[in-house]
């Protein structure tokens, strides 16, 4: 069993956020991975669990980036970067879901200001 898993928990619901959808669609460069990531989003679309940010993600996600920067002092640039992995988080907090990313970093930090599940590499 994993370690961030209860024991009565039997196997693990995958979730796809759309930013996450967005992201990849952003680093595909040839029709071979964009045909991929079509299937991707119309599978987890398809079974209902591709999650969208909400009206209340984007507003607690702009307090949060509102947060850091005034303690950070972070600019615009990072600011805006660090946007899509807020709205990830809120979204996941929203539905009771892990994050799971290799960004932990940045994720770390955004727990400062939300309280989320996460499991980084």
């Amino acid at each position: 069993m994993h370690p961030h898993f209860p024991e009565d928990f039997v196997s693990p619901l995958l979730y796809m956020s759309s930013v996450v959808i967005s992201e990849l669609f952003a680093g595909a460069h040839d029709s071979q991975s964009i045909k991929l990531l079509d299937k991707l989003y119309q599978t987890f679309q398809d079974v209902g669990r591709l999650i969208v940010p909400n009206d209340k993600d984007w507003r607690q996600t702009g307090g949060i980036i509102a947060k850091c920067r005034k303690k950070y002092g972070y600019d615009s640039t990072y600011l805006s970067r660090l946007q899509n992995d807020i709205l990830i988080a809120c979204s996941a907090r929203r539905i009771g879901a892990f994050v799971l990313t290799k960004n932990e970093k940045d994720f770390v930090r955004i727990r400062e200001f939300l309280d989320f599940r996460l499991y980084g590499r």
